[in-house]
Formats: C-alpha cells, structure tokens, sequence
C-alpha cells in the first residue's frame, strides 16, 4: 500500500511535538511495510523567500499556489492509495484535500488542535480561554485580535481560509481524533460521527522502565499556553524545595527569561534548555512526575505519552482533550490557571503514591499509546478505506 503522508513543519525556533508525531509516523509505516510519500514543507523556509514568494505564503492558507501544483504532481507520478494530511499552513493549505478528493484518493486527516475554527488552534488569547469566533461564519474578532502570528494581514488569511474551507472539510473520509474532546468539537463543526476515529498521540515502547525520583519534571514550550508561568509560581509557594525535591524545566519559548530568573532565585529549579529526544528521555529516567499545567485546550502532548511510557506519573490540567485523557489511577488532575491547587498536590507528593500510579501509567501506556497497538490500527484503517473506495 502507498500513503503519501502531507505535513506543513513548524518553524524549528518553536519546539514542536507535531512535528516529531508525523516524523515517528513515517517510519513506524515503513517499519509497518507501508511505501510511505511524504510531501513536507516547512515554515522556516519563509525566512529565505524573496517578496513575492512571501506574499504567497501569506495567501497560502487559502490557497497555496505551489503546494497544490506540488501536491498535483505527486498524486500523477506516485498514485497514492491514500493521503494523509497534518498541518497544512501555511504553505500546502487545505486545498489541497480538493485536489485528493478530485482524483479519487480517500483522505485521511489527523487533528492535532482546533484550527479547524480557532485560527491560533489554541482557543487561547491573552492568557485566557477565548471561543469569540466559534459560531461565526466570519470570524472578524481573529482579525481585531491578530490571533494568528500576531498580524492582523496573516490573521485575515487565516480567517477567509476557515471560512472558504468550511465545505473542504466534509470531503475528508476520516478524521483522527486525539481525543473525545476532539471528537467532539469536529462533531460541533458538523463532522458526521461515523466519518471520526479516535487515536491518542502515540509512541515506541523505551522498554524496561526506572523506579521513579522524587524530582518534577516539564517538557514543552516555555509559553503562558503551556502554564509555564502558573508552574513556576506554584512551584514558589508550595515549599518543595525544602522537602528535597526539585524541577526540572525543559525546553525554550518567550518565557525563557522568566524561567531562568526563576532559577537564579531558587537552586531548585533547573532549566535545561532544549533537549533531544535522548535527552528528554534520560531527564524522565532520572525523575518523577510529569508535569503538563497547560491553561489551554491541549490536543494530546507528545509528553504525555511519553511520561505513559517511561512509568511516569503526570499532573495536568483538567481541560480539553488532556482532561478527559487523564485519570486519577495514573496521576493527579488540576484545574487550570490554578497556582495554588497545584502548589498543594506539589507539598502532598509521596514516593510510593509516585511509584503506585507510575506503574499504573506503564500499563496504560502497553493497552492504548504504544505504537506497536497504534501503528497496525492506522494501517487497518487505511485498508478499510482502500477497499471501500
């Protein structure tokens, strides 16, 4: 079977797990004896565009001249069985199931956050959950508030894209839900229930796991979106670092600077900085629970997963996808935007209730995340709509 798997790659400054889901997809296919066609672009190719390159890639989320045409080209010269599409902005753009659809190829979409209506895929602005546009067929406050990049020029793009493409979606034969939560909001846009799968964020079994440290441990983007400021202000007045315990902070984004004053005032807070995959790995080995304070609504993080695997307990916030996904057996649920409730599961951590729920997590992980279970039912699907077709 031949699937040409369709990805748009985050800028490499913006650490993305989205980006390493479809890289990790792409092998576990081939590994799975899947030909596998990637056709990706990247956003930081923006940076070396001439003018008029740029004001296409500006349009790109409506119609993206060059993706289509590319896109176009591979559909002749390789025939696919089937398309799988990710992030399309904002240099493919969803024109491109259109085109799929015209030549008979079933497409398959993984929906990884809610740009499908939110043009900044968070529902997030200022710090605070926003659902202004849902609704809308034109979604004007996008644009008054510059949600996509900060320009109100790209979020007008933006905006005219979510609503032209309002119809494109209904051409896509399966959507690939992170979550219920996200089975649910394609299901508020109209998505028939029948055409929606749900499939967490998964990943490769490490092995053997560790016994759990005592030390907390973030991996994600240093933003507001990612609770980052929330983490470290709990972390402030939960009196941890005086029960021997410490932080660790891993990765990069505008509240760097904050994260590292943070640590110049407090030896108990360590920033690691960005961290390969190896890294991120030996961090998990080395400690104890997870910590995922999003104030947003989350799709699935890649460290979720990847705290399943590794026996790790997670604390994470009570919202969206990332809510519904946690239970109390494999770690402790937040509400969001909340410093003091996680401050008080900070002061109340105990090795063996760490090490009962760790446990608890790696089962999870071998029954739902593993991608030795993920993989073969992602390839079943294809035959399915290989064979309907």
């Amino acid at each position: 079977m031949k699937v040409l798997i369709v990805h748009n790659r985050y800028r490499s400054a913006t650490p993305s797990g989205e980006n390493s889901v479809v890289d990790s997809q792409i092998t576990h296919l081939r590994e799975g004896g899947i030909d596998v066609i990637p056709y990706l672009r990247s956003s930081d190719e923006i940076a070396t565009m001439s003018t008029t390159e740029k004001v296409g890639a500006a349009l790109g989320p409506i119609r993206s001249s060059r993706g289509v045409r590319e896109f176009a080209e591979i559909l002749e010269d390789q025939r696919p069985d089937i398309v799988h599409v990710h992030n399309l902005y904002p240099l493919i753009s969803p024109w491109v199931i259109r085109t799929a659809h015209k030549a008979g190829v079933p497409v398959v979409m993984t929906v990884h956050n809610f740009r499908l209506d939110c043009v900044a895929g968070t529902y997030l602005r200022a710090g605070q959950v926003c659902t202004d546009c849902t609704g809308t067929s034109f979604a004007m406050p996008a644009i008054t508030h510059a949600c996509y990049r900060d320009s109100r020029i790209q979020s007008s793009a933006m905006v005219i894209s979510r609503s032209i493409h309002t119809s494109t979606w209904q051409l896509v034969d399966r959507f690939i839900a992170l979550t219920t939560f996200h089975q649910e909001f394609l299901e508020r846009l109209g998505v028939d229930s029948q055409n929606i799968v749900v499939r967490p964020t998964s990943v490769s079994d490490p092995g053997p796991t560790t016994e759990p440290g005592p030390d907390v441990l973030f991996v994600g983007r240093l933003g507001t979106e990612k609770g980052v400021d929330v983490l470290l202000e709990a972390w402030r007045i939960s009196g941890s670092q005086q029960r021997g315990r410490r932080l660790h902070l891993v990765g990069d984004g505008q509240l760097r600077p904050a994260v590292d004053r943070a640590a110049r005032n407090d030896s108990s807070i360590v920033v690691h900085g960005m961290q390969d995959a190896q890294g991120v790995g030996e961090l998990m080995d080395m400690c104890g629970p997870v910590v995922i304070p999003s104030t947003c609504f989350e799709g699935l993080p890649l460290v979720f997963a990847e705290a399943l695997a590794k026996g790790r307990p997670i604390i994470a916030s009570d919202i969206g996808g990332l809510g519904g996904t946690m239970t109390e057996a494999i770690g402790w649920k937040v509400p969001p935007s909340n410093p003091v409730a996680l401050a008080s599961i900070f002061a109340e951590l105990q090795d063996q209730e760490i090490q009962l729920r760790g446990s608890a997590a790696r089962e999870r992980f071998l029954k739902e995340f593993d991608q030795a279970v993920t993989t073969p039912a992602l390839i079943d699907l294809y035959s399915q709509l290989k064979i309907s077709d």
